[in-house]
């Protein structure tokens, strides 16, 4: 059966929400054991090797150094508390306890021994509630007092010795809110209640409670305690009986009561992470039990990076941030709105790529999938059924090439636009039929089709034709059109309520009166009132003012904003500069409430169809896909908004996005004087007192070097769009920007006097929190001094007085003179820096970078990718038959095709890529963060689509194709010449296939 039943995925009302996956934010360090954030706001993340601080940009690393008594004692830092004075506790594998100390931006260690710690190793740190701290260590429980008195244990003070504990010491511990203090070790659990001595073990559930290890202990908002194990999983701990009941997983599986759980967090009140040894998470709904595990998926880059998941924590945002061994990387339960789906078991798990979408009558969504078929979605049933391509000659079934559109016809039915032609399914079980089309080619592609009444409309490569449907079958050829339109090459088509029908091609736009047949051109030389930039139409839409969105790859959005008195259109342009995240705009569509949505090549866009603000939503709101197809959109019967994706399905539920209202600590990072660092940490400190406020102090030496500070917005849900601003009170007249990059401030020469330094920093939606103010003295030199000033005024008064009527005249004549010589040797330096930086750094013909400035941008990309672990793409492109232009119709032929050529290609690559002429006719595009086949094949495509235009000079016409070879750079130990050599040999591979193509070396 070419309709193929799979077994229900979901049974809940809440069914796209079933199938999307957490996904994360990786950020490559080494394994982390475990996190905390200060109460500044960084997050700080113990490891095997040090202490990490992260402010969202940069890792500050803290390492053990040999004989510095400011450093850690030990690299391996096993446990990290804030307590409730906001001091942050280092406890070590074998160095004993440290105190981070801002104000010498070092530690205070505190070691083992008969006056210090009972043991070397601090593996459990707890606050005790009234301003000191419990220490679990391998020799008992020590305590610190809020005077800093350390008292070891079994000396007192409700401190435990070796002697009073099972062997081996303590794992974990924890005071809960009623004063109870829990006890984590080898041998058992252990609880301690409220102004007791004594240690009550506490009952487990099915195992014996010495045999059982406990390394973690967490308790969540409603107070329920969990424990986790080396070897029997997780327990919940009622704390009325004193015991604690096992935790099961859903569907009798038993795996987790033998697995170890390192960590625990909640990652909001009905949910409860366990983080497990080679095992993922195991994600908890304490309100019904169920549970589902979260695992590493090699096919999706933005998954689980691994399954050893050592440490989880949520930090104030309500980000949670993961450890797994070489990656720390963060998970943003908050977006609600968007949903983002890899792989929901359907037709092609591997690739879910979605060129087309369909929703049916009756709720269910069709989903063209890559490879060819179609899978079936049955949202209020949780099913998916597959329509799945047959052998190539069997004529019931689909072609094994892509679905490029699909429609809904007044039969039930549904047709079927694929590269082989168009196909109709009754919409049921029946079989899949090819539908033949009068006077055109069988397997010629329709990529685009809609519904006039009864009658079908399609356009494909050779323009829009229009036929008569009776039984499921084309009985007649009603209309034809290919040379009158923009581009015979149709990529969208739109009936209007009026019949008219709206055509998007590669090269523009165009209008059919159904009645007269008379066709209107909307770009080029069309005649328009506002002339609509030529450029492929990826998408039609009208809105509910009647309005026609045109979404134009490359550009941006156009609006038919009116018609003038003499019937011309005038159409609004929306860009990037309006607030689109890319040019390459794919889909357009509209929800229940009016907005206009659109899917582009970064992420999605809301519009406000009154206002016409956009609002970008990216990888912070839940669009977890880099790209999407053009034209492949739906909408829901229950007004969920879907974009096809390269990589995956997004479904948008408008009514369910709200603003990000995150008030993002300001924090000081780094601070300067006189070119030497100072601990920043004092300026981060809540002082009321002015007096007792940290000063960026400078002295009357170090004005020329000055101050410099860098500052952070700690809103780690998107760092990148974390807005950034400063002003010197006394100095600067404004506030002034700067790029989340740089977050630097830097001031030399300033005169002296007392300033004050306002910092500003926002969260990814622009919502400013208070400014951070730091107080800026700089002390005068001698001849800075007040004295000194008013004696040099005295003189140089009493001195200009003699000479003023001397000299004023001669000084005016002067003046005018040499005024005159400086804007003419002002002017002729600037046309000469500007002309020496044009010969060096561009090609004279195209005006595109030359080969200089490219091997300048490839050394710069690959040092890049190297420090950060990136990829890039290399290609090179060659112009094929080039000689034979230059041999027949001259070199002004010649020029005039490769200046075109350059033109076309950089239309044809985003903006982020970097085009240049390495000479004669061949040039290099380098593509950024770029390494997956299908988005390599989507950029080759269009570079090679944008040259098969023919090119006219004079009374000729040049007709030119390309030949691309790509080669990725792979990583720190990849080789520039060998990128280089790589991408020539794919280039020449391309040529041997017959040019007009492109090869990827190693594919």
């Amino acid at each position: 059966m070419l309709l193929n039943n799979t077994s229900a995925i979901a049974t809940t009302p809440e069914f796209w929400p079933a199938l999307a996956k957490p996904t994360f934010n990786h950020h490559p360090v080494v394994a982390g054991e475990v996190f905390i954030q200060d109460s500044s706001g960084f997050i700080w993340m113990g490891t095997q090797s040090g202490l990490v601080r992260w402010d969202g940009y940069h890792m500050r690393r803290f390492t053990r150094k040999h004989g510095d008594p400011k450093a850690l004692q030990d690299g391996y830092v096993s446990s990290l508390l804030v307590d409730h004075g906001g001091r942050l506790w280092i406890g070590t594998s074998s160095g004993g306890l440290a105190r981070y100390d801002g104000k010498i931006d070092g530690f205070i260690s505190y070691s083992a021994g008969s006056n210090g710690l009972s043991h070397s190793s601090v593996s459990a740190l707890a606050d005790d509630g009234i301003g000191g701290i419990w220490i679990g260590t391998g020799g008992g429980l020590d305590h610190m007092d809020a005077s800093g008195v350390l008292i070891q244990g079994g000396h007192g003070s409700g401190t435990l010795a070796a002697a009073d504990l099972p062997q081996g010491g303590i794992n974990a511990l924890l005071l809960d809110r009623r004063g109870s203090l829990w006890f984590g070790t080898q041998h058992g659990l252990f609880r301690r209640t409220n102004g007791s001595r004594i240690l009550m073990p506490v009952r487990l559930e099915d195992v014996d409670n010495a045999s059982v290890s406990v390394g973690r202990l967490f308790e969540d908002s409603t107070g329920r305690i969990w424990a986790g194990t080396r070897n029997n999983g997780a327990f919940l701990i009622d704390v009325e009986a004193n015991s604690a009941r096992i935790v099961h997983e859903s569907g009798g599986k038993t795996a987790l009561q033998s697995q170890r759980v390192f960590s625990i967090v909640e990652v909001n009140t009905d949910e409860i992470w366990l983080g497990t040894e080679g095992a993922g998470i195991v994600s908890i709904t304490p309100r019904t039990g169920a549970t589902h595990r979260i695992l590493h998926e090699i096919n999706s880059p933005d998954s689980l990076p691994g399954n050893d998941v050592r440490a989880l924590y949520r930090e104030r945002g309500g980000l949670i941030f993961v450890a797994t061994p070489a990656t720390m990387s963060v998970y943003d339960p908050h977006p609600e709105a968007v949903l983002t789906l890899h792989q929901a078991g359907f037709a092609n798990e591997s690739n879910m790529s979605i060129p087309s979408i369909l929703t049916r009558p009756d709720g269910r969504v069709w989903l063209a999938v890559s490879g060819g078929g179609i899978d079936i979605v049955d949202p209020r049933a949780g099913s998916v059924s597959q329509l799945l391509p047959g052998q190539p000659s069997a004529a019931t079934s689909l072609p094994s090439g892509r679905v490029i559109s699909m429609t809904n016809g007044p039969d039930g039915a549904v047709y079927i636009g694929t590269q082989q032609g168009l196909f109709r399914h009754d919409g049921v079980r029946g079989p899949v039929r090819p539908l033949i089309i009068p006077e055109r080619s069988a397997g010629a592609p329709v990529w685009a089709a809609v519904f006039q009444g009864e009658d079908l409309w399609i356009g494909g490569p050779d323009g829009i034709w229009k036929v008569e449907l009776q039984g499921g079958k084309a009985t007649r050829l009603l209309y034809h059109e290919a040379d009158s339109l923009e581009d015979s090459r149709v990529t969208a088509l739109l009936v209007a309520a009026d019949g008219t029908l709206w055509v998007g091609t590669k090269a523009g736009l165009a209008k059919l009166d159904d009645i007269s047949g008379k066709v209107q051109r909307f770009s080029g030389d069309s005649g328009t009132g506002a002339p609509l930039a030529p450029g492929f139409v990826s998408s039609l839409l009208i809105d509910r003012q009647g309005r026609l969105w045109v979404s134009i790859f490359g550009i941006g959005i156009a609006i038919l904003d009116r018609t003038d008195s003499q019937g011309k259109p005038h159409f609004r342009l929306l860009t990037m500069a309006e607030g689109l995240p890319h040019s390459g705009v794919n889909a357009l569509r509209e929800d229940r409430e009016g907005f206009i949505w659109v899917s582009t090549d970064d992420g999605l866009a809301r519009i406000d169809p009154v206002t016409f603000k956009v609002r970008a939503l990216g990888w912070a709101e839940g669009v977890k896909i880099s790209s999407y197809w053009t034209n492949s959109s739906a909408i829901s019967h229950t007004g969920e908004l879907m974009f096809g994706g390269t990589s995956g399905l997004t479904v948008v539920r408008p009514e369910r996005l709200t603003a990000w209202n995150y008030e993002a600590p300001l924090v000081v990072t780094a601070v300067s004087v006189n070119d030497k660092p100072v601990p920043a940490q004092p300026f981060n400190e809540n002082i009321t007192d002015v007096k007792h406020r940290a000063v960026i102090g400078i002295t009357a030496d170090g004005q020329e070097r000055g101050f410099a500070v860098e500052f952070s917005a700690l809103d780690f849900s998107a760092p990148e769009r974390n807005r950034y601003a400063y002003r010197l009170l006394g100095f600067d007249k404004d506030w002034i920007s700067t790029d989340s990059s740089l977050r630097r401030v830097s001031y030399t020469n300033l005169p002296p006097g007392e300033y004050t330094l306002q910092l500003r920093g926002s969260n990814r939606d622009g919502a400013w929190s208070p400014p951070l103010e730091l107080a800026v003295l700089v002390a005068p030199t001698w001849y800075q001094r007040r004295w000194v000033h008013t004696l040099s005024i005295i003189g140089i008064v009493t001195l200009l007085g003699c000479l003023f009527q001397v000299r004023t005249s001669y000084l005016r004549r002067r003046e005018r003179e040499l005024q005159e010589m400086v804007n003419q040797r002002t002017a002729e330096l600037q046309t000469s820096r500007h002309l020496l930086e044009v010969m060096a750094y561009s090609d004279p013909l195209t005006g595109i970078p030359n080969r200089r400035c490219f091997t300048d941008e490839l050394r710069h990309m690959a040092a890049r990718a190297a420090r950060e672990h990136d990829k890039f793409t290399l290609l090179l492109i060659d112009l094929d038959h080039f000689k034979q232009i230059n041999d027949t119709l001259g070199h002004d032929a010649g020029d005039a095709l490769l200046k075109e050529a350059a033109e076309r290609i950089k239309l044809a690559i985003r903006e982020s890529d970097r085009l240049a002429r390495l000479g004669g006719d061949e040039f290099a595009v380098l593509l950024p963060k770029t390494s997956d086949y299908t988005m390599l094949d989507l950029i080759c495509s269009r570079i090679l689509a944008s040259m098969a235009q023919p090119i006219s000079f004079g009374p000729h016409s040049m007709q030119i194709s390309a030949s691309i070879g790509a080669a990725v750079f792979e990583g720190p130990d990849a080789d520039l010449e060998e990128l280089y050599k790589n991408s020539d040999l794919a280039l020449y591979a391309s040529k041997t296939a017959g040019r007009n193509g492109w090869r990827l070396h190693g594919h």
